[in-house]
């Protein structure tokens, strides 16, 4: 482009050759370099960028920006010149100082880099100063003689006449492509003199000269976008495009319009804000001018979209701009920015405030254009943005009024569906809809924020009171019910998930709000019409609308830890709340699910309502408390009932496609429309044994595991706790799933073995233990690793890489250890995988083969490390202090730490620790004091409190109680109970005596499992003859028990607790066999620690320990202590094996910790696979291997003297004493191995015993009944010793 100077404006045009002109001059050009064509050449491209540069500073700071960042500028004459002229220079000097270096390195690099080393040598060469002092002077020389004659060098050219040469080319970059991150861009357009702009603004003053504004805006269209605001006459040419937006002629609007989008787009800070001041004063313009007034529609009427068309197109502009404001605005001046926001809030005021006026506001327009309000949500989601923008509407608080103002008229009245616009007009019905969903983006944007809270109360002249945000979110909610159009319903309800969804504190503000109430309100009356008109529900038309928005809603509240709370525990409760589950006397959740269940029984409800109702109740349940509050719904029992019917009328053969066929049911819901419910209750160990002890963990576990294979992600959490019952490790036995994992952890192995670069150990160690997880899950319970070595399982391709001297040096060897290392972390495990496999002998067999040649010692490396770790861990029980439990990884073992390899049992000495020589001298400490005085009188449950308060003396003191006290305390304490009803199991044969007798049995009401009858007192030498009875049938010792048996008794030899002579093994074998047979009635496959760790604190005695057990049948707490009679009970009390340990014990940890310890919970919730699993395993063995032998008989005492709960409560102290390790390994793959293989240190249950009373004064009233009531169908009455 080039312009004439005489002709003046007029003159605009294009050459016929550019690319010609301009390669005629080049070659004109004087080639050295630094000339003063090329230093004109940069001038004139660089015109603009100088020109906003301002200073020398500041330009040279520009051009090595460009230099850095841009390639066009690499394209200029004068860069090109140069770079070429170096290049021949110093490419000789710069070839040898490569060569020099290379030989001096000899292809080894030095820690610098070499680039800089070179760089260095040639600016310190001696030619390089010469080069750069020649290139310099050239450089002045051509300034100098520029500026001297700089009329006719610059401004001459640039305003030639039409027959000279060209000035200048409009851009640097020769080529059709463009750079779109490049500076240089703006410059390929017209650049004028300062009497150009001049004229423009002369132009504009001419009024009604439709021409010469065209001319006008063509020229601004054409320049460079930020330069007509640098100019002097700005304030006129501003004023003339002002005008020219008011005006009639479509081309001018068009020209004016698209002159202030190029001025906004520009990157010239006061360019920006002068343009988008300017915009804003003309939309003003239309609302103060008498003439343009008519352009603005009427409120209450339907809007011609012709007739505000301009005024709706300026206002489009500036939402555009303003949304993209946020990303620039930090870049600007901050006196900027507040003016483009308090301008655009005193616009948005404008009009608001005269109640006379029938013209729509700017406020009510701005909903036309963008309904959602996104330009403010925008604007207030940044901090800083957040400041000005509420500091702006805190001075325009008119604003605010409006929007809270429209929308209690618009709810107020009433409204239907939206009509069908027609042509260019927009329905009336349509307008009011936009306007109130606008307002309602606007003020749900303001509350979402702390800042934008304290704008409210708003005063609105229709209400008495003010309007607080409760009264405003009240006023919403109330608008969601059955009568309400269908698009006022959607909107509110997306804006209340929007608000609450994953924040704790908007959610409370929701439901301290009364919305839960609210809808809960609706949603009965609702649940009424469905309930009188079952019989013609078929005609009934369910509100589709209403359903969605409550569902929706309270998926949304579901979703944060606060709405959890809140629905379950309900509205009384404040949300730091620790009084426990026992105040909870109406839960929401209830009255959400008798909703759902509702809906489920109807046959016109749509599979998105259902699919919705599935996901809240899964959300109900997805928490221990939900499970505990809500698991014994009507909702569940009528699906346990769906279940029973499909697993009747479904083959097997049918049940791992996973699609049942649709048959209408009571709850009208097919298979997989339930999957989803069915994997909440699998994510649960009291969904899981519900499900079994209903007949269809079955049918559930199938369904469940084939989606879950069908998508490829089968998750290890539900395996877990699938794998916690028998039933269900069978049933996953069955699926075939084992083998899948296990050639995916070896295909993993094989491509690593493939790569054709070695990977980096740290990634090869991490993908090895991702893929073995699955597996690993396994080996965390008994039954799992039952089913892991079975045939079922993996034994064929386990036991060769495990115990075969040829495969000791694969990796799979490895592998199998580990898996070997997590299962014998179980003492059931142990015990198993002993009896079977004599994995023992084989692994010492392996330590012999790895011996060096002389046979002095065992040659170290990861697995006989790993062996060695298996050997010890495996062969002797105990706690802290008790066992040295070497590492099982070599990069733990150091010099210090070196563990003493071995190759036959027993163990070196360095493996057990020098026990303390023990005193002579009994310590007679308050409990032996007690028991000393109370010898000989009455054992009842006053002797059992002032027991209590003894015990607890000396275990806060610090001391330890002595076995041999302990063996007194339970023997004497199990009598006590004996003598109150209340602490009887049910169904129990024993009488206990009417006021100070002894203790008799019942022949009525069920036989006794001694045989005795009415009257019978239980002495010891009763026993004594019930066990010498030849007629009495005793139960064959399976070879786990004997395994777990002789771990048992090396235990008691190394604490010397065994008083007894060499027939301690066959007394404690008779005694498994007592019980099993007179007690238990069972053989199981898992060992009972119990009696075994009993048999320990009564020193090997197996009459007193006899007698304990059989009184201890009879209670309630021998239901919850001992394991093994829990598991017997299947039969009397419908108990299923592992139900009182793990849905009894660990649930109620579970619900604890999710109220007292929610970080510690959600560690153990972040692992993939299921801690909670090897915590259960801890519960069953009594702390054996776990805990030092004196704290298991603290655990022993607390649960006997202070209740069933305290077994709960010792737990949760526990892993609050652990909570360290815990939470640094949360989400790790090895969190589960860390767990197993932990040495507990520093744990004393005197030290956290204030701890376990507090849990017991906020929860005893929730878990105590929670762990009892299993054990009789009717609600047990306790006594005020347990509540």
């Amino acid at each position: 482009m080039y312009l004439h100077p005489e002709k003046g404006l007029s003159s605009l045009k294009k050459p016929q050759n550019l690319r010609n002109i301009m390669e005629g001059r080049r070659k004109q050009d004087d080639p050295a370099v630094g000339s003063k064509a090329q230093v004109k050449d940069l001038l004139t491209h660089m015109d603009p960028m100088i020109y906003l540069a301002g200073t020398a500073d500041n330009t040279s700071e520009m051009l090595s920006y460009l230099a850095d960042m841009d390639p066009a500028f690499h394209k200029l004459e004068l860069v090109k010149s140069l770079r070429k002229f170096m290049r021949e220079k110093l490419s000789t000097n710069i070839e040898k100082y490569v060569n020099d270096y290379l030989q001096e390195q000899k292809g080894k690099m030095r820690s610098e880099n070499p680039v800089d080393s070179l760089v260095e040598q040639v600016t310190s060469s001696e030619e390089f100063p010469d080069l750069v002092t020649g290139i310099k002077e050239n450089l002045e020389t051509s300034v100098l003689d520029i500026t001297n004659h700089f009329d006719d060098e610059i401004v001459t050219g640039i305003f030639a006449e039409e027959e000279d040469e060209l000035a200048y080319n409009v851009s640097p970059n020769e080529s059709s492509e463009s750079s779109l991150n490049s500076s240089l861009n703006q410059s390929g357009l017209l650049f004028l003199h300062p009497a150009q702009y001049q004229n423009i603004a002369k132009n504009f003053q001419v009024k009604r000269d439709l021409q010469g504004w065209i001319d006008s805006l063509n020229i601004l269209i054409a320049v460079t976008p930020g330069e007509p605001v640098m100019q002097d006459c700005w304030p006129d040419i501003k004023r003339g495009l002002r005008e020219c937006l008011f005006e009639d002629s479509e081309e001018i609007f068009e020209k004016s319009l698209k002159v202030h989008s190029k001025i906004l787009t520009s990157q010239v800070h006061n360019a920006v804000k002068e343009a988008y001041l300017n915009l804003i004063e003309a939309i003003a313009g239309f609302y103060l001018s008498k003439r343009l007034i008519n352009k603005i529609p009427l409120k209450e009427e339907s809007i011609d979209l012709k007739t505000c068309e301009k005024v709706l197109r300026i206002i489009k502009m500036l939402v555009e701009f303003q949304k993209e404001l946020p990303l620039l605005w930090i870049r600007y001046p901050e006196r900027f920015i507040d003016d483009m926001v308090e301008a655009t809030f005193s616009l948005l005021a404008l009009n608001l405030g005269n109640k006379d006026s029938k013209h729509a506001s700017v406020f009510d327009l701005y909903s036309i254009i963008d309904p959602q309000a996104l330009w403010f949500r925008n604007w207030v989601h940044g901090q800083w943005g957040r400041n000005k923008t509420f500091s702006a509407m805190k001075s325009n608080s008119v604003v605010l009024f409006h929007s809270v103002s429209f929308c209690i008229r618009h709810l107020e009245n009433e409204f239907g569906d939206l009509e069908a616009n027609t042509g260019d007009m927009l329905n009336i019905s349509i307008v009011y809809h936009l306007r109130f969903t606008f307002f309602l983006h606007f003020i749900m944007s303001v509350i979402s924020f702390s800042d934008g809270r304290k704008l409210f109360p708003v005063n609105v002249s229709s209400k008495e009171e003010l309007v607080t945000i409760q009264g405003i979110i009240q006023m919403l909610v109330k608008a969601i019910d059955l009568r309400a159009s269908k698009p006022v319903i959607m909107e509110i309800s997306t804006q209340f998930q929007q608000f609450c969804s994953q924040d704790e504190l908007k959610c409370w503000i929701l439901c301290d709000s009364g919305v839960v109430e609210s809808l809960l309100q609706e949603a009965g009356t609702l649940e009424v019409l469905l309930s009188e008109k079952k019989d013609d529900i078929r005609q009934m038309e369910i509100p589709s609308p209403f359903v969605q928005a409550f569902l929706s809603i309270m998926e949304s509240i579901l979703s944060t830890q606060m709405g959890q709370k809140y629905l379950l525990l309900g509205r009384k409760r404040k949300p730091s709340s620790k009084s426990g589950l026992s105040n909870v006397t109406s839960s929401p959740a209830h009255e959400i699910m008798d909703f759902i269940l509702s809906l489920l029984r109807s046959k016109n409800v749509s599979s998105n309502l259902k699919r919705l109702c599935i996901c809240v109740s899964c959300s109900l349940i997805s928490s221990p408390i939900g499970v505990h509050i809500c698991i014994e719904h009507p909702l569940f029992e009528n699906l346990i009932e769906y279940l029973q019917e499909k697993s009747d009328s479904i083959s097997p053969q049918k049940l791992p496609r996973g699609d049942a066929p649709r048959e209408s049911e009571p709850l009208h819901l097919s298979i997989p429309q339930s999957l989803p419910l069915l994997t909440a209750l699998l994510f649960s160990y009291k969904g899981v044994f519900l499900l079994e002890s209903k007949g269809v963990l079955s049918l559930a576990v199938t369904q469940v595991i084939s989606e879950m294979a069908r998508r490829g992600d089968i998750s290890m959490r539900v395996l877990s706790y699938i794998c916690s019952s028998s039933k269900g490790c069978s049933l996953i036995g069955s699926l075939n799933i084992l083998r899948p994992f296990w050639n995916t952890l070896c295909c993993k192995l094989n491509q690593l073995d493939e790569l054709p670069w070695p990977e980096p150990e740290e990634d090869h160690e991490q993908d090895i233990v991702g893929a073995m997880a699955p597996l690993t899950v396994f080996t965390s319970t008994f039954q799992g690793t039952k089913l892991l070595f079975s045939e079922e399982g993996l034994r064929d391709v386990l036991l060769k890489p495990l115990f075969s001297d040829d495969e000791m040096l694969e990796e799979t060897h490895s592998i199998a250890l580990q898996l070997l290392s997590s299962a014998t972390s179980v003492l059931d495990s142990v015990a198993f995988l002993q009896a079977s496999f004599k994995y023992q002998e084989k692994l010492l067999s392996q330590q012999q083969y790895m011996q060096s040649s002389d046979g002095t010692a065992v040659i170290v490396d990861e697995n006989s490390i790993l062996r060695n770790h298996i050997l010890v861990k495996s062969y002797m029980l105990g706690g802290n202090g008790e066992r040295w439990v070497p590492p099982m990884v070599i990069e733990e073992v150091t010099s210090a730490s070196m563990p003493p390899l071995f190759i036959q049992y027993p163990l070196p000495r360095e493996y057990t620790p020098e026990k303390p020589i023990k005193s002579m001298h009994k310590k007679q400490n308050d409990v032996w004091r007690f028991l000393t005085d109370t010898r000989h009188g009455l054992h009842d449950i006053g002797w059992l409190n002032h027991c209590r308060k003894a015990v607890r003396t000396v275990l806060m003191s610090g001391e330890d109680i002595k076995t041999w006290l302990v063996m007194d305390i339970v023997e004497r304490a199990v009598r006590a109970l004996l003598t109150s009803a209340e602490e009887l199991l049910p169904g129990s044969p024993f009488i206990p005596p009417a006021s100070g007798g002894v203790v008799t049995t019942s022949s009525s009401g069920g036989s006794s499992p001694s045989g005795l009858g009415m009257g019978q007192d239980m002495s010891s030498t009763l026993v004594s003859q019930m066990i010498s009875d030849p007629d009495d049938k005793l139960t064959v010792i399976t070879g786990t028990q004997l395994a777990a048996l002789e771990l048992v008794l090396r235990y008691g030899s190394d604490l010397q607790v065994l008083t007894g002579s060499g027939l301690v093994k066959e007394n404690l074998i008779n005694l498994l066999k007592f019980t099993q047979s007179n007690i238990l009635l069972s053989t199981s496959e898992k060992s009972d620690w119990f009696t075994m760790a009993l048999f320990l604190v009564f020193g090997g005695n197996p009459d007193r320990c006899q007698s304990v057990l059989l009184n201890m049948s009879g209670l309630l707490i021998g239901g919850i202590m001992w394991p093994s009679f829990s598991d017997s009970l299947m039969a009397s009390h419908e108990l299923l094996p592992g139900e009182i340990t793990l849905a009894g014990i660990i649930h109620n940890v579970q619900l604890v910790m999710s109220i007292e310890l929610p970080i510690l919970f959600m560690s153990i919730q972040k692992s993939d696979t299921c801690l909670w699993s090897v915590v259960g395993e801890w519960v069953r063995c009594i702390f054996l291997g776990v805990l030092p032998w004196n704290e298991i008989c603290h655990y022993l005492l607390l649960v006997l003297l202070q209740g069933p709960d305290y077994a709960v409560y010792f737990v949760v102290a526990l892993l609050r004493h652990i909570q360290s390790v815990i939470n640094k390994h949360a989400g790790s793959p090895k969190s589960l191995v860390v767990l197993q293989t932990l040495s507990i240190n520093g744990w004393r249950a005197g030290d956290h015993l204030n701890f376990m009373e507090v849990l017991s004064r906020r929860h005893r009233r929730t878990v105590l009944p929670a762990l009892l009531t299993p054990f009789s169908k009717l609600r047990h009455q306790y006594t005020p010793r347990q509540l």
